[in-house]
């Protein structure tokens, strides 16, 4: 999905319960370099456009794990760095995994990592348990993609 199908559907309000934020709050390239470092991958450029344009999300209540600038990341957080190395370390996901959001129905979706795009994209796996199946293509389409299922 092009991203400014993305930007489209936040500003016509057709991405159902979704919150952002807006660019001040938004991770400066420090901020991202030290998550990447963190997290042994780099983040994909969708990821990078909305945390750059929006700053974070969340759907239907859900946060959307997001870059927070200048943060602890040894704190319990939304944090993206911080949420993918705690599910690491509790074998919920795998190292090439980057977690997105976690549910009230035990879903996680995450980055598959392995699987990047000849654009750099990871899809959006989402996991119940031991199963994983493909949930998007990219993260723009996971956040239009999700946005409508939650109101299904």
């Amino acid at each position: 999905m092009p991203f400014h199908d993305l930007v489209a559907c936040i500003k016509n309000n057709s991405c159902h319960s979704l919150e952002v934020g807006d660019e001040s709050i938004a991770p400066t390239p420090k901020d991202i370099a030290e998550v990447e470092s963190i997290l042994g991958q780099k983040l994909p450029p969708s990821y990078l456009f909305f945390a750059g344009h929006y700053g974070y999300a969340s759907i239907f209540g859900d946060e959307i794990y997001s870059i927070y600038p200048g943060f602890d990341r040894n704190m319990p957080s939304g944090d993206i760095a911080e949420r993918t190395m705690l599910y690491r370390r509790q074998n919920a996901i795998k190292p090439t995994e980057i977690v997105l959001c976690q549910t009230d129905f035990a879903e996680i979706f995450v980055f598959d990592t392995t699987r990047a795009d000849a654009q750099g994209e990871y899809p959006v796996l989402r996991k119940v348990g031991d199963e994983a199946a493909l949930y998007a293509p990219t993260f723009a389409d996971f956040i239009v993609k999700y946005s409508h299922d939650v109101m299904a």
